[in-house]
Protein backbone atom coordinates (compact mmCIF):
# COMPACT_ATOMS: atom_id res chain seq x y z
CA UNK A 1 0.00 0.00 0.00
CA UNK A 2 1.28 3.47 -0.89
CA UNK A 3 0.84 6.39 1.51
CA UNK A 4 1.32 10.06 0.64
CA UNK A 5 2.52 12.44 3.35
CA UNK A 6 -0.02 15.20 3.85
CA UNK A 7 1.44 17.01 6.85
CA UNK A 8 4.32 16.79 9.33
CA UNK A 9 3.37 18.02 12.79
CA UNK A 10 5.62 18.59 15.79
CA UNK A 11 3.62 17.46 18.83
CA UNK A 12 6.15 18.11 21.65
CA UNK A 13 9.91 18.63 21.87
CA UNK A 14 10.32 14.84 21.67
CA UNK A 15 7.42 13.72 19.47
CA UNK A 16 6.12 14.32 15.98
CA UNK A 17 3.26 13.08 13.83
CA UNK A 18 3.16 12.18 10.16
CA UNK A 19 -0.28 12.64 8.67
CA UNK A 20 -0.96 10.69 5.48
CA UNK A 21 -3.74 10.89 2.94
CA UNK A 22 -6.19 8.08 3.58
CA UNK A 23 -6.43 5.66 0.63
CA UNK A 24 -9.87 4.85 -0.68
CA UNK A 25 -11.50 1.86 1.05
CA UNK A 26 -8.84 1.82 3.77
CA UNK A 27 -10.32 0.23 6.89
CA UNK A 28 -8.88 -0.76 10.25
CA UNK A 29 -9.79 -1.28 13.89
CA UNK A 30 -8.76 1.27 16.56
CA UNK A 31 -5.55 -0.01 18.13
CA UNK A 32 -4.05 -1.66 15.04
CA UNK A 33 -0.70 -0.83 13.46
CA UNK A 34 1.04 -0.54 10.10
CA UNK A 35 4.53 -1.59 8.99
CA UNK A 36 6.27 1.31 7.24
CA UNK A 37 9.09 0.84 4.74
CA UNK A 38 11.70 3.46 3.85
CA UNK A 39 14.43 3.32 1.20
CA UNK A 40 17.35 3.60 3.61
CA UNK A 41 20.38 1.66 4.80
CA UNK A 42 19.76 0.69 8.43
CA UNK A 43 21.56 -2.20 10.19
CA UNK A 44 18.23 -3.17 11.76
CA UNK A 45 16.35 -3.16 8.46
CA UNK A 46 14.26 -0.62 6.59
CA UNK A 47 10.84 -1.53 8.04
CA UNK A 48 9.26 -0.59 11.37
CA UNK A 49 5.83 -1.03 12.92
CA UNK A 50 3.90 1.91 14.42
CA UNK A 51 0.42 2.11 15.90
CA UNK A 52 -2.12 4.11 13.94
CA UNK A 53 -2.83 7.09 16.18
CA UNK A 54 -5.77 8.34 14.10
CA UNK A 55 -9.25 6.86 14.37
CA UNK A 56 -11.03 4.89 11.63
CA UNK A 57 -13.58 7.72 11.72
CA UNK A 58 -11.04 10.33 10.59
CA UNK A 59 -10.17 11.11 6.97
CA UNK A 60 -6.41 10.67 7.38
CA UNK A 61 -3.88 8.17 8.73
CA UNK A 62 -1.57 9.36 11.49
CA UNK A 63 1.71 7.98 12.80
CA UNK A 64 3.02 9.53 16.01
CA UNK A 65 6.44 8.69 17.37
CA UNK A 66 9.56 9.99 19.10
CA UNK A 67 12.44 11.63 17.33
CA UNK A 68 15.31 9.17 17.31
CA UNK A 69 18.94 8.55 16.41
CA UNK A 70 18.60 5.45 14.25
CA UNK A 71 18.86 5.85 10.45
CA UNK A 72 15.20 4.84 10.18
CA UNK A 73 13.97 7.39 12.73
CA UNK A 74 16.08 10.17 11.21
CA UNK A 75 14.76 9.41 7.72
CA UNK A 76 11.20 9.27 9.04
CA UNK A 77 11.53 12.72 10.63
CA UNK A 78 12.89 14.14 7.36
CA UNK A 79 9.84 13.16 5.30
CA UNK A 80 8.08 16.09 3.65
CA UNK A 81 4.51 16.64 2.38
CA UNK A 82 4.05 15.02 -1.00
CA UNK A 83 6.49 12.16 -0.40
CA UNK A 84 5.07 8.68 -0.99
CA UNK A 85 6.17 5.69 1.08
CA UNK A 86 5.18 2.05 1.30
CA UNK A 87 3.16 0.60 4.17
CA UNK A 88 1.58 -2.76 4.98
CA UNK A 89 -2.10 -3.41 5.48
CA UNK A 90 -3.42 -2.95 9.05
CA UNK A 91 -2.54 -5.70 11.51
CA UNK A 92 -2.65 -6.50 15.21
CA UNK A 93 -5.11 -7.82 17.79
CA UNK A 94 -4.67 -4.97 20.28
CA UNK A 95 -8.10 -3.61 19.43
CA UNK A 96 -10.96 -2.05 21.32
CA UNK A 97 -13.84 -4.23 22.47
CA UNK A 98 -16.75 -1.81 22.08
CA UNK A 99 -19.07 -3.67 24.46
CA UNK A 100 -16.87 -4.17 27.54
CA UNK A 101 -15.66 -1.53 30.03
CA UNK A 102 -12.11 -0.52 29.10
CA UNK A 103 -9.20 0.37 31.38
CA UNK A 104 -6.45 1.95 29.27
CA UNK A 105 -2.98 2.21 30.83
CA UNK A 106 -0.49 4.19 28.74
CA UNK A 107 3.16 4.90 29.33
CA UNK A 108 4.71 7.74 27.28
CA UNK A 109 4.37 7.11 23.54
CA UNK A 110 2.07 4.19 24.39
CA UNK A 111 -0.75 6.72 24.22
CA UNK A 112 -0.90 6.42 20.43
CA UNK A 113 -3.30 3.44 20.07
CA UNK A 114 -5.46 4.91 22.85
CA UNK A 115 -5.79 8.19 20.98
CA UNK A 116 -7.28 6.12 18.15
CA UNK A 117 -9.62 4.23 20.49
CA UNK A 118 -10.86 7.30 22.35
CA UNK A 119 -11.44 9.37 19.22
CA UNK A 120 -13.34 6.42 17.76
CA UNK A 121 -15.46 6.11 20.93
CA UNK A 122 -16.16 9.84 20.80
CA UNK A 123 -17.20 9.85 17.13
CA UNK A 124 -19.30 6.69 17.47
CA UNK A 125 -20.86 7.96 20.71
CA UNK A 126 -20.03 4.72 22.51
CA UNK A 127 -21.57 4.44 25.97
CA UNK A 128 -19.16 1.79 27.25
CA UNK A 129 -17.30 3.01 30.38
CA UNK A 130 -13.67 3.91 29.64
CA UNK A 131 -10.88 5.17 31.87
CA UNK A 132 -7.41 6.24 30.74
CA UNK A 133 -4.40 6.26 33.07
CA UNK A 134 -1.71 8.17 31.19
CA UNK A 135 1.77 8.15 32.77
CA UNK A 136 4.56 10.37 31.49
CA UNK A 137 7.93 11.51 32.85
CA UNK A 138 6.97 15.20 32.51
CA UNK A 139 3.94 17.38 31.80
CA UNK A 140 4.24 17.13 28.00
CA UNK A 141 1.28 14.81 27.58
CA UNK A 142 0.80 14.47 23.84
CA UNK A 143 -2.82 14.84 22.62
CA UNK A 144 -3.83 16.24 26.04
CA UNK A 145 -5.97 19.08 24.65
CA UNK A 146 -7.83 16.79 22.27
CA UNK A 147 -8.33 14.09 24.89
CA UNK A 148 -9.73 16.58 27.40
CA UNK A 149 -12.00 18.09 24.76
CA UNK A 150 -13.44 14.67 23.93
CA UNK A 151 -13.73 13.79 27.62
CA UNK A 152 -15.93 16.82 28.25
CA UNK A 153 -18.56 15.48 25.86
CA UNK A 154 -18.02 11.75 26.32
CA UNK A 155 -19.35 11.38 29.84
CA UNK A 156 -18.47 7.69 30.14
CA UNK A 157 -14.76 8.58 29.69
CA UNK A 158 -12.47 9.41 32.60
CA UNK A 159 -8.82 10.50 32.19
CA UNK A 160 -6.11 10.52 34.86
CA UNK A 161 -2.74 12.08 33.97
CA UNK A 162 0.27 10.99 36.03
CA UNK A 163 3.58 12.85 35.94
CA UNK A 164 5.92 10.19 37.38
CA UNK A 165 8.57 12.79 38.20
CA UNK A 166 6.21 14.65 40.52
CA UNK A 167 3.80 11.91 41.61
CA UNK A 168 3.93 8.33 42.74
CA UNK A 169 3.77 5.65 40.08
CA UNK A 170 0.34 4.26 39.31
CA UNK A 171 -0.63 1.66 41.92
CA UNK A 172 -3.25 -1.05 41.89
CA UNK A 173 -4.96 0.76 44.77
CA UNK A 174 -5.44 3.82 42.55
CA UNK A 175 -6.73 1.65 39.72
CA UNK A 176 -9.12 -0.21 42.01
CA UNK A 177 -10.49 3.01 43.50
CA UNK A 178 -11.04 4.55 40.06
CA UNK A 179 -12.35 1.66 38.00
CA UNK A 180 -16.03 0.85 37.73
CA UNK A 181 -15.75 -2.95 38.00
CA UNK A 182 -12.34 -4.62 38.06
CA UNK A 183 -13.71 -8.09 37.29
CA UNK A 184 -15.86 -6.93 34.39
CA UNK A 185 -13.31 -4.86 32.48
CA UNK A 186 -10.68 -5.37 29.82
CA UNK A 187 -7.26 -3.92 30.62
CA UNK A 188 -5.23 -2.48 27.74
CA UNK A 189 -1.52 -1.86 28.42
CA UNK A 190 0.68 0.10 26.01
CA UNK A 191 4.15 1.51 26.54
CA UNK A 192 7.75 0.44 27.16
CA UNK A 193 8.18 -3.36 27.63
CA UNK A 194 9.24 -3.06 31.29
CA UNK A 195 6.17 -0.96 32.11
CA UNK A 196 3.81 -3.35 30.30
CA UNK A 197 5.35 -6.40 32.00
CA UNK A 198 5.10 -4.70 35.41
CA UNK A 199 1.39 -3.94 35.09
CA UNK A 200 0.59 -7.33 33.56
CA UNK A 201 2.16 -9.11 36.55
CA UNK A 202 0.48 -6.71 38.98
CA UNK A 203 -2.98 -7.24 37.52
CA UNK A 204 -2.64 -11.03 37.43
CA UNK A 205 -1.38 -11.02 41.03
CA UNK A 206 -4.45 -8.99 42.05
CA UNK A 207 -6.81 -11.49 40.47
CA UNK A 208 -7.46 -10.09 36.98
CA UNK A 209 -7.90 -12.92 34.49
CA UNK A 210 -5.12 -13.14 31.89
CA UNK A 211 -7.71 -13.23 29.12
CA UNK A 212 -8.88 -9.76 30.20
CA UNK A 213 -5.42 -8.22 29.70
CA UNK A 214 -4.28 -7.01 26.27
CA UNK A 215 -0.92 -5.40 25.64
CA UNK A 216 1.21 -3.59 23.10
CA UNK A 217 4.94 -3.26 23.85
CA UNK A 218 6.75 -0.26 22.38
CA UNK A 219 10.43 -1.06 21.84
CA UNK A 220 11.40 2.54 21.06
CA UNK A 221 13.40 1.95 17.88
Amino acid sequence: MLLKVKQVKKETTDLFSLIFEKPKDFNFYPGQYLDYELEIDDPDGNTRAFSISSSPTENFIMLTTKYGITPFKKALARLKPGVIITASHPAGTFILDENTPAVLIAGGIGITPFRSMIKYAFDQKLTTPMILFYSNSDDNFVFKKDLEKWREKLHNLKIIHINTTKQRYLSFETIKNSVFNIQNSIFYLAGPPKMVDFFEKMLIKEGVDETDIRYDRFDGY
